[in-house]
């Protein structure tokens, strides 16, 4: 081999293989080159290099790889014709469901000849039908048109999503086509691929240059057939969520007289099941929703209860008032919320302040001093605040988002002392407070934190003071930038990056104070270099300009 054609080669072990070095290849590219490649007696390269190249690609191969696999396959050398298909029919095989969707654009310019397809039938049913399903993906609508009836008298399970996906094709001859194959393909042993490809299925209703709503029903009322009811049911404990949904909603109109789906669908462990059950229980006699509803609004999913208190509030209302109630002081706000409107629209309850301050007395849950925090008002700041020290984190949490809610001005010092609490979600919900929140007295003890030696304290008040943005968001980016200590640098840089675009929205000056400093940063920045040339002369353009 000349020392030109193998440019793209280096050496890797010391294994022979007829009397030659094997190679090793760089990356995917000059692999690439090797397959596309003529072959050729004498020189570079061979069919064993061929084959060497697709070995290596088989190891990190995926679908941009397929255009220059794929051609391969119609070389009259059997040994490599048969490699390159298994490559390509295994990546194939292996595509997951959301790949589904955009694998046209992957594989649409692959070179593909109309009349040598016939041949691809010659290699074992699995390995055709992967291979004609990439033929059917081709932008040459004759190919296209031709790889579909190929794979019409091919009986394979695996032809099911390449039908799909043509069913919405440019070419009209060939989503008639690609219909008459689905059509012949409803039979019970494409029944878990059907399944399996619910996404394309779901995809047909989105379809803008045909009305596709036709056939998804047709392809849906196929899987809803009485005797493939077991099947569908079984999928019902498939791993993946969406696929469980789509199987609950082939079943949905089964409910009615299969109690089994409705225990299943509570017994599931994602709570979008459970979502679906509060929709599809509304085709039951009230008699029949009633116990299902009283689970539902018990759930431990805040998402499954205010479902159930917006599409069943009527029902709620007359059969559940007691539930109802202590909503009031569920865990979650927006249960909270939707509680007080359904109590409140029905005159329920009419002083739902009075009644979270008589819960407190009773039993003081994180929800009712919440709930106070959210509908009382000044005077029941004391109340919410002697929980503020309480063992409970929960209720001290509670306790500090009631006092915030009633007053910010007598909580801020609280809020700022939090940020240096022992407990995650105390710490973290201070921080959300600060950062959503302006308020001088928080700007203040932010400026003070800068200069702390904790370094994730620093970050966090650089974070909050950007959050106030101007002038004074730029001074403390600088600042930070000119101590020159990591991670504080890399952040303050980032802010900075972020800031630069904003500034253009700048239409006042800053005073005197807060421009000395700046231009004091800045001027230790660009002595330092702490920032790229590009960032300075933006920088200095703003400096210049707004000043």
């Amino acid at each position: 081999m000349g020392g030109g054609e193998i440019s793209f080669l280096r050496e890797g072990n010391r294994e022979k293989e007829g009397g030659d070095l094997m190679m090793e290849y760089l990356d995917k590219y000059s692999a690439h080159q090797t397959l596309i490649q003529p072959l050729k007696m004498f020189g570079f390269p061979k069919v064993k290099d061929k084959l060497a190249a697709l070995l290596w690609l088989s190891k990190d191969i995926d679908l941009k790889d397929i255009e220059y696999v794929f051609p391969l396959i119609f070389i009259k050398n059997t040994t490599l014709a048969l490699t390159a298909a298994q490559i390509a029919a295994g990546i194939m095989s292996r595509i997951g469901a959301k790949d589904w969707r955009r694998i046209y654009d992957q594989v649409k310019y692959t070179r593909i000849d109309e009349k040598s397809l016939v041949s691809l039938l010659e290699f074992e049913t699995d390995i055709s039908i992967h291979m004609l399903g990439i033929a059917s993906l081709n932008s040459n609508g004759y190919v296209r048109e031709k790889a579909l009836k190929l794979i019409s008298g091919v009986k394979s399970p695996s032809a099911v999503p390449y039908t799909l996906l043509r069913l919405n094709d440019w070419v009209v001859s060939v989503r008639n086509l690609a219909e008459h194959i689905l059509k012949n393909i409803f039979i019970p042993d494409n029944i878990d691929l059907f399944i399996n490809h619910f996404e394309l299925i779901n995809k047909l209703q989105d379809s803008v240059r045909v009305d596709l709503n036709r056939i998804k029903t047709l392809v849906e009322d196929f899987l809803k057939d009485d005797s493939f009811k077991d099947i569908v049911k079984r999928k019902l404990k498939h791993p993946q969520v969406k696929t469980r949904l789509f199987c609950y909603q082939l079943l949905k109109d089964r409910i009615v007289n299969d109690e089994t789906i409705i225990i299943s669908a509570l017994q599931d462990k994602s709570f979008e099941v459970r979502m679906w059950l509060v929709g599809a229980i509304k085709t039951l006699e009230p008699q029949a929703q009633e116990s299902i509803i009283e689970k539902l609004l018990q759930d431990k999913s805040a998402k499954v209860k205010t479902a159930v208190l917006r599409k069943h509030e009527d029902f709620v209302c007359q059969n559940f008032r007691g539930i109802l109630e202590m909503l009031l002081i569920d865990e979650s706000a927006s249960v909270r919320d939707d509680a007080r409107f359904i109590l409140k629209k029905h005159s329920i309850v009419t002083d739902i302040p009075q009644f979270y301050r008589h819960q407190i007395l009773k039993n003081s849950l994180p929800g009712a001093i919440a709930g106070l925090g959210e509908t009382g008002g000044q005077r029941d700041f004391d109340i919410v605040c002697g929980f503020k020290t309480n063992e409970e984190p929960k209720i001290r949490l509670a306790s500090l988002i009631a006092m915030w809610q009633l007053s910010k001005v007598d909580t801020v010092g609280f809020v700022l002392d939090a940020l240096n609490s022992d407990l995650p979600k105390i710490k973290k919900t201070a921080k959300r407070l600060c950062k959503r929140t302006r308020m001088p007295d928080i700007l203040s003890a932010m400026k003070e934190n800068l200069k702390s030696e904790d370094l994730n304290t620093r970050i966090l008040a650089l974070q909050i003071i950007y959050g106030y943005g101007g002038w004074q968001a730029l001074q403390a980016i600088l600042y930070a930038i000119s101590r020159e200590q990591e991670p504080v640098l890399s952040e303050a840089r980032n802010l900075l990056n972020k800031w630069l675009p904003k500034s253009t929205s700048l239409y006042s000056k800053p005073d005197r104070a807060t421009e000395k400093e700046i231009i004091n940063f800045y001027e230790t920045i660009c002595l330092k270099g702490l920032i790229s040339e590009n960032v300075l002369k933006e920088l200095q353009f703003v400096l210049v300009t707004r000043r």
